[in-house]
């Protein structure tokens, strides 16, 4: 119920997030004002104020219009100009068809000058306030030098004194109105800000991490190769140590192309550019290239690599996320399986997902790092190998696998194996996604 009423509220006065707060306070102003003039027309009319009742009629439809032209239209400064203006010419005609300094017109211009001050531009307020006082100060002077001109029309003091009470007890409710709405955007806003504090912190202590691992891992095979290239130059190497040497320098350049094509898909997503397009996909057949070719490396550090996918199965995904998804999880495999181990990638239905599992006969994962090992926090490690890696690949990982609204996550038992699950929906599932399919 709660929750129903501040969403109506929020109907009424216009959502944070398509109008500002000084657009919220005016629609505030209007509703309560079309309230108060509402109300006054028969309040005025039963204490003998006829005509004061007449002239609030055409209020109202204003207050309506500026209200209409400020919330749906949103042309808030014209909206407020003419609120403005109207107000000033209203309260003339009331202060001199309600008693003058006699009636409450003065608590009225008062709470006026408070809902202007709220509502315009800050260049403005100057320019209003000095209208403000200029009329006020205008009608009392007028009313002082001719006092027959503005006639005390109550029918009797009660009346006067419960006029008074009238005017006070509304403007009470509007100043507490705006006064809650204003500490409310306040906290909000704040909220907010703090958020955003706290994100563009673990941004930064991201980015810093990832620069101080990038400095150091793209330094040792760049001084690799130039130390191979400055001895070849000088010194003769025999064919074996030069095979040996050129070996080792190909398994960090692969590591070192794996680690950059990381490090690029990553630095797209931190810029919002990736897009995701999502497609029906023959699950065997998309990754069969792809475990082709980690085949080959896997064999190259003595690890069979078993390819157990399920033909036929249809899901819903991004071709390219999903072959970097894939890619680096059997890249994680080979780098901490050792040599004799073996890799086994297959596939399972459940209910609406196919289960795609990764699992290695490797050193495997202590079960507090669960959690760590998809964020940069986590620290990275060395392969069996001593391959080395920046830790981008399993946060790519489970950034790319929300994008296509699926999920992973990890099983792991220390020097037994690891498995990775990734959980992507199947082609059936696709009405489920406003995304359009090719």
């Amino acid at each position: 119920m709660k929750k129903e009423k501040m969403q109506f509220w929020e109907k009424l006065i216009g959502s944070p997030d398509t109008h500002t707060l000084e657009a919220t306070i005016f629609h505030i102003t209007c509703i309560s004002t079309i309230l108060l003039f509402t109300c006054s027309i028969f309040f005025n009319y039963s204490i003998g104020l006829y005509t004061l009742s007449l002239l609030l009629i055409p209020a109202v439809l204003a207050t309506c219009f500026v209200y209409y032209l400020s919330r749906y239209k949103f042309r808030l400064n014209l909206a407020v100009a003419i609120f403005c203006t109207l107000g000033n010419l209203l309260f003339i005609a009331f202060y001199l068809n309600n008693s003058g300094i006699n009636g409450p017109g003065l608590i009225i211009y008062l709470l006026f000058f408070f809902l202007v001050m709220s509502i315009v531009p800050k260049n403005q307020r100057l320019i209003w306030m000095a209208v403000n006082i200029m009329v006020a100060v205008s009608l009392i002077f007028f009313q002082f030098y001719h006092p027959e001109l503005v006639p005390v029309k109550y029918k009797d003091e009660f009346s006067r004194h419960l006029d008074f009470g009238y005017v006070y007890f509304f403007t009470l409710i509007i100043v507490y109105f705006i006064i809650t709405n204003i500490i409310s955007r306040y906290n909000r806003e704040r909220q907010l800000a703090q958020k955003r504090a706290e994100q563009l912190e673990l941004a930064n202590q991201s980015k810093n991490k990832l620069f101080s691992i990038l400095a150091h891992d793209l330094r040792s095979p760049l001084n690799s190769i130039q130390s191979f290239l400055e001895i070849s130059m000088e010194i003769g190497i025999e064919e074996s140590e030069k095979r040996n040497i050129n070996s080792s320098l190909l398994k960090e350049t692969q590591y070192t192309g794996q680690m950059l094509i990381n490090l690029l898909s990553w630095s797209k997503t931190q810029m919002d550019g990736v897009k995701v397009r999502l497609i029906s996909l023959e699950l065997e057949r998309t990754l069969e290239p792809t475990l082709l070719l980690q085949t080959s490396l896997a064999e190259e550090k003595g690890i069979k690599l078993s390819n157990r996918i399920e033909k036929y199965i249809q899901v819903i995904a991004d071709r390219d996320m999903l072959e970097l998804i894939i890619r680096n999880l059997v890249n994680n495999a080979v780098k901490f399986t050792p040599a004799g181990g073996e890799i086994t990638v297959s596939s399972e239905t459940h209910g609406h997902e196919c289960w795609i599992k990764i699992k290695d006969t490797g050193i495997g994962i202590a079960l507090q790092e669960y959690e760590s090992i998809f964020s940069l926090h986590s620290e990275s490690t060395y392969g069996t190998n001593q391959e080395k890696g920046v830790g981008l690949g399993l946060v790519l990982c489970k950034e790319f696998i929300a994008m296509q609204h699926g999920r992973i996550w990890v099983e792991s038992t220390l020097n037994v194996g690891t498995t990775f699950y990734v959980a992507i929906n199947l082609a059936v599932q696709a009405d489920l996604f406003p995304l359009h399919l090719n």
